[in-house]
């Protein structure tokens, strides 16, 4: 593949989970769409930079994802705890 059809198919997939993030009604689909949306960017460092800056870059963020994701979790376990619900509707006060 080259790496002009591999960068529009990480447009494509970006583009596909930012309106499924939008749309969603459950936090933890808008948590996997949004780790959709960082792959996605991963897929358009690797294809338009092979360079290894551009993989060291790509390293980077699989930790700052792994990490989101962690404490994208820990946020949404708490709130569920706290709201009975995991619709980000019925959450309407977040003070402590």
């Amino acid at each position: 593949m080259s790496a002009y059809s591999l960068a529009s198919i990480s447009f494509v997939l970006f583009t596909l989970a930012a309106a499924g993030f939008l749309t969603s009604g459950n936090l933890v689909r808008m948590l996997m769409f949004l780790e959709l949306m960082l792959n996605a960017a991963n897929v358009a460092l690797v294809a338009l930079g092979p360079q290894p800056a551009s993989q060291a870059y790509t390293v980077m963020l699989f930790a700052v994802a792994a990490a989101e994701a962690g404490i994208g979790l820990a946020l949404i376990i708490t709130l569920s705890c706290a709201f009975k619900t995991l619709e980000p509707e019925n959450i309407k006060e977040l003070k402590g």
